[in-house]
């Protein structure tokens, strides 16, 4: 589990523990937002350090 998935699963828990008696669902659906997010981000930088690693041993060739 990286960072941010830890991150956002901490953010999830203290959100659905909270209650607000005005907008519940917002809260859940704030919290599932968030999740998102830091789920998007994070296959993002899977995939940018995936193509930099496919491309670096192309580069090390051009600096010899």
């Amino acid at each position: 589990m990286t960072l941010k998935e830890k991150t956002a699963e901490k953010t999830r828990l203290l959100l659905s523990h909270q209650e607000d008696s005005r907008d519940p669902a917002g809260l859940m659906h704030c919290s599932d937002l968030l999740e998102d997010f830091f789920a998007t981000i994070s296959r993002m930088e899977s995939e940018y350090l995936q193509a930099a690693m496919a491309d670096w041993p192309a580069q090390s060739a051009h600096s010899d």
